[in-house]
């Protein structure tokens, strides 16, 4: 089962994303809202939904190659400010505009989940792939 930790500082939104999530069958395994709180939850995760903004500044894109290289995690940006998203983010798999809609999240979550497992997948459409 692939745990997802939740990189996001509004806490409306991360738990309406908490609850996509679960309702996806997946589990969640923390809300981080910044750098700090995401190195504390990272050993529980094998994916990571990460916002650029957060608590402690545009962190996210950090946290993201953080997650990636140090642990392993599958990381997918997920931010209102897409211009801020460097496409030179090695080992982060891309990236989904907020406002996400609950499909869309399901939809990367299983293609990620497909990634982890080896098969090669088929993005869903609304989301950005680093090449």
């Amino acid at each position: 089962m692939e745990k997802i930790l939740i990189v996001e500082d509004n806490a409306l939104i991360a738990m309406d994303v908490q609850d996509i999530v679960a309702s996806s069958g997946y589990e969640v395994v923390g809300i981080a809202d910044s750098f700090a709180s995401a190195q504390w939850l990272a050993p529980f995760a094998t994916i990571a939904l990460v916002d650029v903004n957060l608590r402690d500044g545009a962190t996210g894109p950090r946290i993201a190659q953080y997650l990636a290289n140090d642990f392993g995690v599958a990381v997918i940006m997920v931010t209102a400010d897409p211009e801020m998203i460097a496409t030179d983010l090695s080992k982060v798999i891309g990236m989904i505009s907020k406002p996400a809609q609950p499909k869309l999240i399901g939809n990367v979550l299983d293609y990620l989940r497909a990634i982890r497992e080896g098969s090669p997948g088929s993005p869903p459409e609304g989301m950005r792939v680093f090449a």
